[in-house]
């Protein structure tokens, strides 16, 4: 099952605390990834927070058999991943005809992190909370929108990845349940794609989720002396526009904080909001110039909103 364990201070400390951590037997075949923080900690505040489950589903996840690794979908390591890809791009349409053999790329996120970078050849998953999904669930009934549906679970190879590899874990007992039996997970997920093999196959940035919200993949695997490769280039949610800085904001519109890209203009002129509904609602944050636009609601909630 996977572990997962999020810190930041000095790396020296950093390193050492996850070291002491891997001496017990629990623990000892923990993935350690580090990504600097440019702007300080990247967790200003101590929380300690106890979850029966890091990854939240509608119904829970009590039922599902997370301790049983035939249920689980088979890891493969970066370089593997890096092959699959490659051999997906070349697989057409008279080549999967003949052999009756398909490999689909799912993305198991949000909406949002896929807007910031993703795999080449992955569809947008079509909601901003993972835990609603439908993928592969969508049984009898039609969806559009599940790119599982449909498919062959017999001959459809499904390779899917998320951030670090522990939403993946999970959801592929849910397809093995279903009856995928050709089930692939990314090892250690993108963060550790990114190290390992640096940006084939990727587009854009990744998401993740502290105060820095966006990295660029050279975060990870450093590059000198190559030409740096063409940006992904987003959509402003409430305009359409092209947004080059991969940055996302929260509504200014407390009651709603949908998480979303948005393009300068429209962020002055909707005060930070989504939308003009938003931009008449009651309860407001006010708009932050510059980096201070991330900063959490408690660092200002003192301040004049209006």
């Amino acid at each position: 099952m996977s572990r997962e364990l999020m810190l930041s201070g000095p790396r020296k400390d950093a390193v050492a605390y996850a070291d002491w951590v891997k001496k017990d037997h629990r623990f000892c075949d923990m993935l350690v990834q580090t990504s600097p923080a440019l702007t300080g900690h990247a967790f200003p505040r101590l929380k300690l927070r106890y979850k029966p489950s890091l990854v939240q589903l509608e119904g829970g996840s009590w039922h599902l058999p997370l301790l049983d690794p035939s249920m689980r979908a088979t890891p493969l390591t970066p370089s593997m991943w890096k092959e699959r890809l490659e051999a997906k791009a070349c697989l057409d349409v008279s080549s999967s005809e003949t052999s009756g053999r398909r490999l689909l790329l799912l993305d198991v996120r949000n909406d949002y992190e896929w807007d910031v970078g993703h795999f080449e050849g992955a569809q947008r998953p079509n909601v901003d909370c993972f835990r609603s999904t439908s993928f592969g669930l969508s049984g009898e009934m039609e969806d559009p929108w599940d790119p599982l549906n449909g498919v062959d679970k017999e001959k459809t190879d499904i390779l899917m990845y998320c951030t670090g590899g522990i939403r993946c874990d999970v959801y592929s007992t849910i397809l093995r349940k279903k009856g995928f039996r050709n089930l692939y997970t990314l090892e250690g997920g993108v963060s550790n794609y990114l190290k390992a093999e640096g940006p084939a196959g990727w587009v854009g940035n990744l998401f993740v989720f502290d105060g820095r919200l966006s990295l660029p993949p050279a975060t990870f695997r450093p590059s000198e002396g190559e030409e740096e490769e063409e940006r992904w280039v987003g959509r402003c949610y409430a305009c359409g526009s092209e947004v080059v800085e991969l940055r996302h904001r929260n509504c200014a519109n407390i009651d709603c904080n949908r998480l979303y890209l948005c393009c300068g203009w429209c962020a002055a002129e909707l005060a930070g909001c989504c939308c003009s509904g938003c931009k008449a609602a009651p309860r407001l944050r006010p708009l932050l110039p510059g980096h201070q636009r991330y900063l959490k609601w408690h660092v200002y909630r003192d301040a004049d909103c209006s």
